[in-house]
């Protein structure tokens, strides 16, 4: 995938949903903080950002400011991203490069009685969120698995993964057999891709860049300290876990704000280098949050999650990890309490396990913990 050089001009668009959430997130602090990262070139704050009128006017401002792409925080992006979408089409620029950043029900309603703590997870969300804008491309039919043809080996592995029969094979130049997706046919689950060997796959909308600088964004700095701490991340189903943690919020369910939440969709997707990646990075513990057998919105995507993540736990241990500091669960989308619940106990547990060994090690571990910065050994195919 080519990557644009041109500096990106990210506006950010703050929405106080009906003054549900304002008083519970540190607005001024979180704007700043905004303004204070390269790129963001328009901030604005609306009471209602979902109302006709505010649509018409984040359209206006990003044709007045030139923007490039646009960065919504407010609500779930389950409920109004298409509105917003619709709105950046309407301002001049790709509705794909739109992203949203969920600060009412995963933020500002699950962590009410802290505003301290819910405005640092808000600024952490919000930097996830503007980092992967910067990795964001234009796309023509939204999300769908696409195929590096120089990477591709041809080995079939991606076809036998795809329940929707999207994926066949064409030879090129030079006789090889390369995979091809046919993107009408294409479900975007990104199960392939996260099964593909030699790394040829991408899923547009949810590529491997983007993702990585979510986490290099949240664990910016960990490997030099053990603070905060746990510091737990936490990948979730759009169409199971995801709307779990919506409910929690609507419920007001209070629960530890140690955590943060990246967006997938579906557990197939996730890609055992991510999580190799973030424990690299010093993150204390991941959860990977997928729907109970029989309710995957794909047909099966949480089976292939639990194979892919029994052989990843295995090699966890064999590069020094505690494997307690990775966990699969199953979340079904009408478990708000059940999600509470077994996040909170994750979170328990990795902060009895004690920080991640390569947060800031002490002298004589440092040969040990060179291990984690390592990349060679977390690109092997065995794991996938």
């Amino acid at each position: 995938m080519l990557m644009d050089t041109k500096a990106p001009r990210i506006g950010v668009f703050f929405c106080d949903c009906g003054e549900t959430i304002k008083d519970l997130i540190d607005y001024d602090e979180l704007k700043d903080f905004a303004r204070s990262l390269d790129g963001v070139e328009h901030i604005s704050q609306h009471g209602l950002l979902c109302s006709p009128q505010s649509l018409k006017d984040v359209a206006s401002e990003i044709k007045a400011h030139g923007l490039d792409r646009a960065v919504i925080a407010a609500c779930s992006p389950r409920i109004y991203l298409d509105e917003f979408r619709e709105a950046a089409r309407r301002g001049g620029i790709n509705p794909y490069m739109v992203e949203q950043t969920n600060l009412r029900e995963q933020v500002a309603w699950i962590h009410s009685k802290d505003v301290k703590a819910a405005t640092e997870k808000a600024k952490d969300q919000l930097l996830m969120s503007i980092e992967r804008s910067r990795r964001m491309r234009p796309s023509e039919f939204g999300p769908a698995a696409v195929v590096n043809t120089d990477q591709c080996s041809g080995c079939g592995v991606c076809a036998t993964t795809c329940r929707a029969g999207a994926i066949t094979f064409k030879v090129i130049e030079g006789g090889h057999r390369v995979a091809e997706v046919d993107r009408s046919e294409c479900k975007a689950c990104g199960a392939c891709v996260a099964a593909c060997p030699s790394g040829a796959m991408n899923l547009e909308g949810f590529t491997n860049e983007e993702i990585i600088a979510e986490i290099d964004a949240f664990t910016e700095g960990f490997l030099e300290s053990k603070e905060p701490f746990p510091a737990v991340l936490v990948f979730a189903c759009h169409w199971c876990s995801y709307p779990a943690a919506d409910l929690a919020g609507l419920k007001r369910l209070q629960q530890s704000p140690s955590f943060r939440m990246i967006r997938t969709p579906c557990s197939a997707r996730v890609d055992p280098e991510w999580i190799m990646h973030a424990l690299s990075r010093g993150v204390d513990g991941v959860m990977v949050l997928g729907g109970k057998e029989g309710a995957c919105h794909y047909q099966g995507g949480n089976v292939k999650t639990r194979n892919r993540m029994a052989l990843l736990l295995k090699v966890i241990e064999q590069l020094g990890f505690d494997p307690r500091r990775v966990r699969i669960e199953w979340v079904n989308s009408d478990e708000p309490y059940r999600f509470r619940n077994t996040v909170d106990d994750f979170v328990a547990n990795v902060r009895e396990l004690g920080p991640n060994p390569s947060r800031a090690p002490a002298e004589e571990d440092r040969m040990t913990s060179a291990l984690y910065h390592g990349r060679d050994e977390l690109a092997h195919p065995s794991y996938r």
